[in-house]
């Protein structure tokens, strides 16, 4: 496999300290190939796993098994797959829905965990992507205390334009880390923070 399209890979392979990870795609199947990877290696080492989308946790589920994920892992709730809210309506009921499933997503939750999420489904609006960079950095100023890594994936495609730039600064400056890997046979990652944890 070719040493650019490897890297996001390897780096999820390897990762060993907890990290706040964001993912940056436009190819939804080669960003799942990365998040299911990464969620397989910390099943492998014994993490608590989470899945949480907006879309249907069934097909979610089914897609993890194609992919190689065992079903024992689904059984024994080490894996699980959470369907989040389809947030509607300004930025004060977007947030109350988001913390409602935060507050779902992380009632079981044991560390050490490794999680793939984004809470705010739709960050093609300003209200969805403004609320979506408050519980970025609130997740970020807080990761001390957080108990595993977790990867926040965004269609970078799918943003909304007219402050996209400043946007990804912002999520910049909200991880450990940037996995950069637009489209299937491209792919770096960008440590933005030296940390030990």
């Amino acid at each position: 496999m070719d040493e650019i399209i490897s890297e996001p890979f390897r780096f999820v392979d390897t990762l060993e300290k907890r990290q706040h990870i964001a993912l940056f795609y436009e190819d939804l199947e080669y960003a799942r190939l990365i998040e299911f990877r990464f969620l397989r290696h910390g099943l492998e080492l014994g993490e608590q796993c989470v899945y949480a989308t907006e879309q249907d946790s069934g097909s979610i589920i089914l897609k993890m098994l194609a992919y190689g994920i065992p079903m024992r892992y689904f059984q024994d709730c080490s894996m699980k797959v959470y369907q989040i809210h389809r947030a509607c309506g300004g930025p004060k009921e977007i947030m109350e829905n988001c913390k409602k499933d935060i507050g779902m997503i992380l009632a079981d939750l044991r560390p050490p965990f490794r999680m793939v999420s984004r809470i705010v489904h739709d960050v093609s609006t300003m209200d969805g992507m403004s609320v979506e960079l408050e519980l970025e950095h609130s997740a970020h100023q807080s990761f001390d205390g957080f108990g595993g890594s977790l990867i926040c994936p965004y269609d970078i495609s799918k943003m909304e334009p007219s402050r996209k730039k400043r946007w990804l600064e912002e999520l910049r400056a909200n991880h450990h880390s940037v996995i950069y890997a637009p489209r299937f046979g491209e792919g770096h990652v960008e440590m933005l923070q030296d940390f030990e944890k």
